[in-house]
């Protein structure tokens, strides 16, 4: 009996080993990836913006040639982002934070901007432009987008890691502007622990039944007479990931319309 235990505890020491090694190997690789990625990313980017940008020694674009150029230029964007996710989501595995002081009318704003930009780059330059809270508010209405916090809330100072909490944001608005019908419903509250953020859509909504499958890798939910929405970032289950790591949660709300997310993350304030 006693040589059977022993036995068993040598293979479990063994596969703990192996499970290691492998988490160690996957770190490495993950790591590795996205240096090669941003290496040719940085090519890409800097050719784009000197056609666009320095045309006495390229020459003029043509309509044509300036859009095709700054469509490449905002996916080179999007592929730059992907491998920063993929970072993040890493580094919050090994319980890496980098909290810094912020607003979340910073966070709120980068997040919109970036979302913009693939959907409608011209709501994003004015979202980025807007010197006020009540120019910013009323270019999010005009575009079917409606902010749900108070002005104090959206200036105080506060603690938190801006990066992981952006990504969050990022992808949950991804997602909201991918299946709504018309409205985006962001909703934000904060109190004395944790801050609370709800991304509404008014699209066709996730049936209860798949509200655990959603939050697994690679999972993507679609109606049987639809193809799949394809989507890039880190997807939920990697927001799911950098909540948790933020000393929150993720998870998808009970709604009649649409489908609504709720992120909870801890923060402290500057006072």
């Amino acid at each position: 009996m006693d040589g059977t235990i022993k036995e068993c505890d040598k293979v479990h020491r063994s596969d703990m080993r192996l499970w290691s090694l492998t988490v160690t190997i996957k770190n490495i690789q993950t790591a590795h990836l996205v240096h090669d990625l941003k290496n040719p990313v940085n090519i890409i980017e800097t050719g784009a913006r000197s056609l666009l940008e320095n045309s006495e020694r390229y020459g003029e674009l043509t309509p044509r040639q300036e859009k095709v150029v700054r469509r490449m230029l905002r996916n080179a964007l999007k592929l730059r982002q992907l491998a920063n996710s993929m970072l993040e989501v890493d580094m919050a595995s090994k319980g890496i934070l980098k909290p810094t002081l912020s607003t979340l009318e910073t966070i709120l704003r980068s997040a919109l901007v970036e979302v913009c930009d693939i959907v409608d780059p011209g709501v994003s330059d004015a979202l980025e432009d807007s010197s006020s809270l009540d120019e910013f508010r009323n270019i999010l209405e005009q575009n079917h987008i409606y902010l749900d916090v108070e002005d104090i809330e959206l200036k105080e100072t506060i603690l938190v890691d801006e990066t992981k909490l952006c990504l969050i944001l990022t992808n949950l608005l991804s997602n909201a502007f991918k299946y709504r019908q018309k409205n985006v419903y962001l909703k934000c509250k904060a109190d004395r622990e944790y801050l609370t953020l709800s991304v509404r859509d008014d699209g066709p909504g996730i049936p209860p039944c798949y509200h655990q499958q959603i939050f697994d890798q690679y999972f993507q939910y679609c109606k049987a007479d639809e193809f799949p929405v394809r989507g890039h970032g880190l997807g939920l289950a990697g927001a799911q990931a950098l909540a948790e790591a933020l000393g929150g949660s993720l998870t998808i709300e009970k709604t009649e319309e649409g489908a609504e997310f709720m992120v909870r993350v801890r923060y402290s304030t500057s006072k």
